[in-house]
């Protein structure tokens, strides 16, 4: 069992949507408006982590321990027209939506436990709008070794 850390995830969640080509920037740190850079992308997408549970030692008695990870997808979309940018932020969701769902993200996921579980317009802040959208996907820890702790 190859043994992913969650950071790693997070860069392969980066690539499967930089293969769509439908977002001019891709962050794992926040926006770049965020850390004083210059903002000027069109359509983002910012990949955070959320939460992690462990299942419950009940759930599985005999296998893997099985861990649930929840990751932040804020979606970015700058136009002057209000209708557009909605457009387009409803575009980025649905690209997004489709390019990971059932992933096994290069491996590191149970592939039929990972979808975009939920989303959430954010309010306008002309000219952009955001959509914070939850992917959520699941993972085994190899119950021999435990987490990765490799630098």
């Amino acid at each position: 069992m190859t043994l992913f850390r969650e950071r790693d995830v997070r860069r392969l969640i980066g690539e499967l949507l930089e293969q769509t080509g439908a977002f001019d920037g891709i962050y794992l740190s926040g926006l770049p408006e965020g850390r004083g850079e210059r903002a000027s992308d069109i359509r983002a997408v910012c990949i955070e982590p959320v939460e992690s549970r462990q299942a419950e030692p009940w759930d599985d008695l005999d296998g893997e321990p099985i861990m649930t990870c929840q990751i932040s997808l804020t979606l970015m979309a700058r136009h002057e027209d209000p209708e557009i940018r909605d457009d387009i932020a409803e575009l980025l969701l649905n690209v997004a939506a489709n390019s990971l769902w059932r992933s096994n993200l290069g491996g590191a996921a149970i592939a039929s436990k990972t979808r975009v579980r939920s989303w959430a317009w954010q309010p306008t802040d002309a000219p952009e709008r955001r959509i914070k959208a939850v992917l959520e996907y699941q993972y085994l820890v190899d119950g021999l070794t435990g987490f990765n702790t490799i630098e």
